[in-house]
């Protein structure tokens, strides 16, 4: 895992933008386009799926599939356990492209393919690197991110992709 080890879950590495656990909100400099180079690494976080965090999701999204909460039902249904659904999936790419893009960027798209379940007892690591830097048609500064999940069970299982435009310092 990349992005962490299961001694440091739920601590974000990334921009310094997230509650630190002391109630403060630290906001980083704006990310500008031309300090970003293809190959940098973006900082992820990772997740323990224990009880409670799985518990938090279903009521956030508000998807009552017992899938997601039943562990028999899940079992029964022929998964190996209950499973994270989509919509947490992309919050957390959400999470990583606009901490990247900064308050004056924004993501233009976004695409993820769910291969494989992160689930009950799985610690899932998040991050991604700058796969494509160049100025659009339109003149807009973009950046080309190749983001994904994996677990200690199956390496990747989700990748995605995102595009963000930066603002210029020119």
């Amino acid at each position: 895992m990349p992005f962490g080890n299961p001694a440091n879950v739920d601590v974000y590495t990334g921009r310094g933008d997230e509650n630190q656990g002391d109630g403060v909100s630290i906001l980083a400099p704006q990310r500008y386009w031309e300090d970003v180079n293809e190959g940098d690494t973006i900082p992820g976080f990772s997740h323990k799926l224990n009880w409670t965090r799985i518990c938090m999701q279903v009521s956030g999204s508000q998807d009552f599939n017992p899938v997601h909460h039943d562990p028999q039902y899940a079992r029964e249904a022929g998964h190996e356990e209950m499973f994270i659904n989509t919509g947490w999936y992309q919050a957390n790419f959400g999470r990583i492209a606009t901490s990247f893009a900064g308050d004056e960027g924004w993501v233009r798209k976004f695409r993820m393919e769910m291969r494989r379940m992160n689930q009950l007892g799985d610690v899932s690591s998040w991050g991604g690197k700058v796969a494509r830097k160049y100025v659009s048609d339109e003149g807009d500064h973009c950046v080309d991110l190749d983001l994904w999940v994996e677990n200690d069970r199956h390496g990747v299982t989700t990748p995605a992709q995102a595009t963000v435009i930066l603002p210029s310092k020119g």
